[in-house]
């Protein structure tokens, strides 16, 4: 059993985890435990719709890692009758959607042990929200950097935009910045592009587009994207070509690179490093889990079980 969980490096250790998620088929299995069982074991966690495998996942992981915060104990223990501490069944949400996509227990424990040991202030980085493309409003400030010929940055634009224009509209806003790779030709190009429509106020239209045909991004193509948009395409390309944009596209890689970024998309939730998946669920649970650790003032725990401490 762990005692406290592992602070694990903010940007490498998320290839680590993504790569363990994917070898699931490498990984032990967990026993199967039925619906009856799991009432038995965790009764507050509401596991019903989980397959009999992913139930037994989902219990190796509670025994294995502590709640984050309020009760002081394993997230098994946390769950458990008597107990009423609401950050165990927040806990085990989070537990139960990666259980649910049949990622096996050890990855999912590294994972979540990353994920909370991200909230601490220590761990955080300072960015500047303030010189870069917003959209949205609210409380919480995401930040991602990107590169417009990176296939998974490609992907995260429809969940971060519905994100902050949707889901959780009013309680957070994305900033977007510049992280262009020397390996992708056109991707320094596409950047000052997008700096060019940021000045004339079509950063995000031009933005889109530039993801969604980033195999063609010559100038031609840039061009035609500019015309879709309503800018000069010519006058574009002549400002880009004469370095106008270089600087701020620079800036923006030197942020990155002082951040500790090492790949695209990187994406930081009030200044800690995002290591869940960009996608809808796990935006929405982590934008919530950032305004609840405000509203907390940070996470706290209560006395612990029997006048046992741990360290944490």
């Amino acid at each position: 059993m762990r005692h406290s969980p592992v602070w694990y490096k903010r940007v490498p250790m998320r290839f680590f985890v993504l790569l363990s998620l994917a070898a699931s088929a490498a990984m032990a299995q967990s026993n199967p435990v039925t619906a009856e069982q799991a009432r038995n074991i965790v009764p507050r966690a509401d596991l019903a719709d989980l397959t009999h495998a992913q139930r037994g996942v989902f219990l190796d992981v509670a025994t294995e890692v502590f709640n984050y915060a309020g009760c002081q104990d394993t997230l098994a223990k946390c769950l458990a009758a008597g107990q009423t501490d609401p950050h165990a069944v927040r806990m085990a949400a989070l537990v139960k959607q990666l259980a649910s996509e049949g990622h096996p227990a050890t990855p999912i424990v590294q994972l979540v042990e990353q994920y909370y040991a991200s909230f601490d202030p220590g761990r955080r980085v300072r960015l500047n929200a303030a010189a870069c493309p917003v959209d949205g409003k609210g409380p919480v400030t995401l930040v991602e950097f990107s590169d417009y010929q990176c296939p998974h940055c490609a992907l995260a634009v429809t969940p971060l935009e519905e994100l902050v224009e949707k889901a959780r509209k009013g309680k957070a806003r994305l900033c977007a910045k510049y992280f262009p790779f020397t390996s992708h030709p056109r991707a320094r190009i596409a950047a000052a592009c997008a700096e060019y429509a940021r000045s004339k106020g079509k950063f995000w239209p031009l933005n889109a587009t530039l993801f969604a045909h980033q195999e063609q991004l010559e100038d031609e193509n840039l061009k035609a994207y500019a015309k879709e948009v309503g800018l000069d395409g010519d006058e574009m390309l002549k400002q880009v070509y004469a370095g106008k944009f270089d600087d701020q596209v620079e800036k923006n890689r030197r942020e990155g690179l002082a951040a500790g970024v090492e790949s695209t998309p990187s994406l930081f939730i009030d200044g800690r490093y995002n290591v869940l998946p960009i996608k809808p669920w796990y935006l929405a649970f982590s934008v919530d889990d950032e305004l609840q650790w405000q509203h907390e003032e940070g996470w706290k725990f209560g006395p612990a079980p029997q006048g046992r401490a741990r360290a944490r």
